[in-house]
């Protein structure tokens, strides 16, 4: 009730800027006496234009790569991006895709897509393998799978629309390998491998173990 009356009779020299991503949560009476300004996620690639720029008034060398990286684990943040970056930048002044990998705790690409082949084959040994060494490594388990999540979704987008290219974000380089590995699957193994992988994202956040799940 004191907030209440304080936001209805608020002194001359004082306005409240009230910010959340849970706005749903908010009481209807206070909703009612505020103006409401609703902010979208920023792209990736405006993100990563960003980094760039300032990497460049830092005189850090950021390969665009690392920049698209950095801004995809962002997910549409630009301040933590600006960590993540400057986090980077404690490695050295020359920050590549690596190197965001590292400062991240994400396992690299290549380890990605060497991971996403042992599925597509069905060799659970190298799978296994793989898992175990990033485990080892250090390597953010959930972290790994929502990268997971994000390219299978990009593999669903190949399968679905014959110019899929302005619809995934990811580096040219990485364009072929998608193509490569949708066409040896089916868009309803995508499908389930994007529903599995999600229950695995749900079993983590409960405190499964994390090497297992």
């Amino acid at each position: 009730m004191t907030l209440l009356k304080t936001l209805e009779e608020p002194p001359e020299h004082v306005k409240f800027i009230l910010a959340t991503t849970e706005v749903h949560k908010l009481p209807s009476t206070i909703l009612s006496r505020c103006q409401r300004f609703d902010f979208k996620r920023i792209s990736p690639e405006d993100i990563a234009k960003r980094l760039s720029f300032v990497a460049d008034k830092e005189n850090i060398d950021l390969t665009p790569e690392a920049a698209m990286l950095i801004s995809r684990i962002a997910d549409g943040a630009l301040r933590d991006a600006l960590s993540l970056l400057d986090r980077c930048a404690s490695y050295g002044t020359e920050i590549t895709e690596k190197v965001a990998s590292d400062a991240a705790g994400i396992a690299g690409r290549e380890h990605l897509f060497e991971l996403v082949d042992a599925v597509i084959s069905h060799d659970s040994p190298r799978a296994l393998t793989i898992i175990d060494e990033l485990y080892n490594n250090s390597c953010d388990m959930e972290r790994l799978l929502s990268e997971l999540l994000s390219h299978f979704r990009n593999m669903m987008v190949a399968l679905t629309v014959p110019n899929f290219r302005e619809l995934v974000i990811c580096p040219d380089s990485e364009i072929e390998i998608i193509r490569r590995q949708a066409k040896s699957l089916t868009l309803e193994s995508v499908l389930s491998c994007m529903d599995r992988i999600g229950d695995a994202i749900v079993a983590i956040k409960r405190g499964a173990d994390r090497r297992t799940s």
